[in-house]
């Protein structure tokens, strides 16, 4: 996503405090799911990689319905922005340059239910983001600062 504006520059700030955010699934029979995780986020707002187990009920879903979209908050909740879009697991060899560059490894919390150091053990949620939004609760306000499958908008020749 291109970071024009401050409403934009507001957005990326926020998730780039954030190490945590909320991931919001659903299955293919629309049964939701939601995990807290810890993410990697690009300075765009393109790509978050996070790491959980390939056996976890997040991974199961993921396999079944690959969309997904992060929730972060700031600490008083007063602005909301959601990333959505193309959510994969990726595993084995091809996980390794994700595990490499996701900090925090030793902390997380799926590490107490395995302790190695083998990447090859986990899986690396990675979502392709096609929809920004950023959300005022208290104002009623909600932008949609990017989306991906919405008609551009052009002006009469």
């Amino acid at each position: 996503m291109k970071i024009e504006n401050e409403v934009s520059r507001d957005a990326a700030q926020l998730v780039a405090k954030c190490r945590n955010a909320v991931l919001a699934t659903s299955d293919a029979d629309g049964r939701p799911h939601s995990a807290w995780m810890t993410t990697q986020v690009t300075a765009d707002l393109e790509e978050i990689i996070s790491i959980t187990a390939p056996t976890s009920q997040k991974a199961a879903i993921l396999r079944a319905n690959p969309q997904g979209e992060w929730m972060f908050a700031s600490s008083s909740m007063e602005t909301i922005v959601y990333l959505s879009g193309h959510t994969r697991l990726i595993e084995g060899d091809a996980a390794k340059r994700y595990w490499d560059q996701m900090p925090g490894k030793a902390k997380a919390y799926y590490r107490k239910y395995c302790e190695t150091e083998d990447y090859h053990q986990f899986a690396v949620i990675r979502t392709e983001v096609s929809k920004v939004v950023l959300c005022k609760p208290y104002a009623y306000t909600k932008f949609v600062l990017f989306d991906k499958s919405a008609p551009a908008i052009t002006s009469p020749s």
